[in-house]
């Protein structure tokens, strides 16, 4: 069985910051849990993730999402981070792998 690789040039997770999390979610003064990346996504890849991050936004109640240059930032209330580092790890490949299987 052939798996389509990951396009080498498209981003790959180096690591979360995960500060303490709350109970209601305020984008002024809450932290984000961060996804940095080693490097900068391309639009194409941008196009792809937006079109992915909607369903995990409402399978994990997140508030938002926004993405600055090599880091994405994950608003949200979501009590258990272990979870959704998984989800945010398995999107990430999901992504790369959408874009190998376009071209």
């Amino acid at each position: 069985m052939n798996t389509p690789s990951v396009d080498p040039n498209a981003p790959r997770l180096l690591g979360f910051d995960v500060p303490d999390l709350h109970a209601q979610v305020d984008h002024a003064q809450d932290e984000a849990i961060i996804a940095m990346l080693d490097v900068e996504p391309s639009a194409q890849w941008l196009q792809v993730f937006d079109l992915h991050v909607g369903a995990l936004k409402g399978e994990l109640g997140l508030a938002g999402v926004e993405i600055d240059g090599r880091t994405i930032r994950f608003f949200g209330s979501i009590t258990d981070s272990r979870r959704l580092a998984n989800e945010i790890t398995g999107l990430i490949k999901d992504v790369a792998q959408k874009l190998v299987s376009q071209a």
